[in-house]
């Protein structure tokens, strides 16, 4: 419930903590599961009458679908409570999960199309809503003042770790059937979860509009969206292509693990620009490795590992960059638009990875992003960053 008393916190990792974080890696698990369980189901399925373009659109058209009620998310928030909100928007997913799985059996062409873009589209505008409750709101109030960019930043690292969890459910589960009964489990457990913490009261604003940029985007943090990008469209390009690949996520999985490790130990006291550099190179050394040794066993190990790492520390730096970008108590207004930039990403990669359908097409293209991405923030958003940033 939301109480009267602000409760004082004197470490990050209280109970209330934990609840938020695990629900955030359980729902953001159970959207990458979707994901992976409705590709295999497009690529996999004979005579359907769909087009690799028309199957990758439906699959990333929730990238545009979590903007639609961004805009209504300072609203919403101010006008009831703020969990009530965040669960109605998990159970609106959960809703629209049971639709998909249902009424789209048997359905062929255009009427597969439309319905899985439609469905696709809500499901996520919800999980856009949700997301930015969550992550921009509800973790952030439970947090104290001098520990609230230690909680975005670990908060974001467990949903990054649900990038790898989600597809190998889904490859560990590949029934559909099953698929969508374990989704259910999760959602449950989310709800649970985030009726479980405690929210402090806060006064609703005067102002209090019902469209709103507030929690949503953050206008100049554009520079940083373009920066980051082309490093998710690339993550979402590659898990497209190894969607029925157990072990390109669990490596995935070990490189994420292994750039956390890397930020406590090799980056504590490094120049700012080396983390966007290194894990920019280590991307590039993966599609290097993908295009001139493809077919290893040591490279269908070790490229996913170095993407793992690299989207990491990418992603990591980006993210305090936004926060430190944000002026006065726009904290969760920079942690919705690192979320928008980064979910628009992989949705894109998705969409061109079941498009283009060929590794090596795929890994030219990542290979050029990357190096133009290294390059740009080198010579042009670093040194932006450095004359705008608030803190």
């Amino acid at each position: 419930m939301d109480t009267q008393n602000t409760p004082i916190h004197i470490r990050l990792w209280h109970r209330d903590f934990w609840f938020l974080v695990f629900a955030n890696f359980l729902l953001s698990t159970i959207v990458y599961m979707q994901l992976a369980t409705l590709e295999r189901l497009l690529v996999t399925s004979t005579g359907i009458g769909l087009s690799s373009l028309a199957q990758g659109t439906i699959l990333g058209v929730y990238g545009l679908g979590i903007f639609l009620l961004g805009p209504y998310c300072h609203y919403l928030v101010q006008r009831y409570r703020r969990k009530r909100v965040c669960q109605t928007a998990v159970a609106g997913m959960a809703l629209i999960s049971l639709l998909l799985h249902f009424v789209t059996a048997g359905m062929k062409g255009y009427a597969l199309y439309v319905t899985g873009l439609v469905g696709m589209f809500w499901f996520g505008a919800f999980f856009g809503l949700a997301q930015m409750i969550l992550s921009s709101t509800l973790i952030i109030d439970i947090t104290e003042s001098a520990q609230r960019t230690e909680a975005n930043y670990v908060s974001a690292w467990f949903r990054r770790f649900a990038i790898a969890a989600g597809p190998l459910a889904a490859i560990v589960f590949p029934t559909g059937t099953i698929a969508a009964e374990l989704s259910m489990y999760a959602y449950v457990a989310v709800l649970i979860l985030i009726g479980l913490a405690k929210i402090p009261f806060k006064t609703p604003d005067e102002d209090n509009r019902v469209f709103c940029l507030d929690r949503f985007i953050m206008s100049q943090g554009f520079v940083l969206t373009i920066t980051l990008l082309p490093v998710t469209i690339i993550l979402g390009m590659s898990a497209a292509l190894a969607i029925h690949n157990p072990i390109f996520f669990s490596q995935l999985a070990l490189g994420l693990l292994l750039a956390l490790i890397a930020e406590k130990f090799v980056f504590v006291n490094a120049d700012l620009q080396s983390e966007f550099i290194s894990g920019s190179l280590l991307i590039i050394a993966a599609l290097l490795l993908y295009l001139t040794r493809s077919g290893m066993p040591v490279v269908e190990h070790l490229a996913p590992c170095l993407i793992g790492m690299g989207t990491g520390l990418v992603g990591s730096r980006i993210l305090l960059f936004f926060i430190k970008l944000a002026h006065h108590c726009q904290r969760g207004t920079a942690q919705s638009s690192f979320f928008l930039s980064w979910e628009l990403g992989i949705a894109i990669g998705l969409c061109l990875g079941l498009w283009l359908s060929d590794y090596k097409t795929i890994d030219t293209v990542g290979l050029i992003l990357a190096i133009a991405t290294m390059i740009v923030y080198h010579f042009f958003t670093h040194p932006w960053y450095m004359a705008h940033k608030s803190r």
